[in-house]
């Protein structure tokens, strides 16, 4: 057996912005399921980095997922996905929005 464990409900991730800065996070697939799986399946993914106020930055994506268990109040470093713009969020300040989405894990 290996010495390092692999959970099967963290799945760790990297996250290069710009080939200049390195994110260690995981998402938790306890939080989303569905959406993990489907967003799993079709990494690496490669898109423009963009900033929402000062609460996020997120990649648009090309997935049509619904939401699933979603959520209106996020806290810095929550990784989340907007089933109503297909963008992917990593949340750079505490904030609660006005639509929901599907919280996915942590930077």
């Amino acid at each position: 057996m290996s010495s390092e464990f692999q959970s099967v409900s963290r799945i760790p991730i990297k996250i290069e912005l710009n080939q200049a800065r390195e994110l260690q996070g995981e998402f938790r697939r306890h939080l989303s399921p569905l959406t993990i799986k489907k967003l799993v399946s079709v990494f690496p993914l490669f898109g423009r980095i963009n900033r929402y106020d000062s609460k996020f930055v997120y990649i648009k994506l090309e997935l049509q997922l619904g939401a699933e268990k979603p959520t209106g109040s996020f806290k810095k470093g929550d990784i989340a996905f907007s089933p109503l713009g297909n963008f992917l969020c990593i949340f750079t300040s505490d904030a609660g929005l006005d639509h929901k989405l599907n919280l996915l894990g942590r930077v």
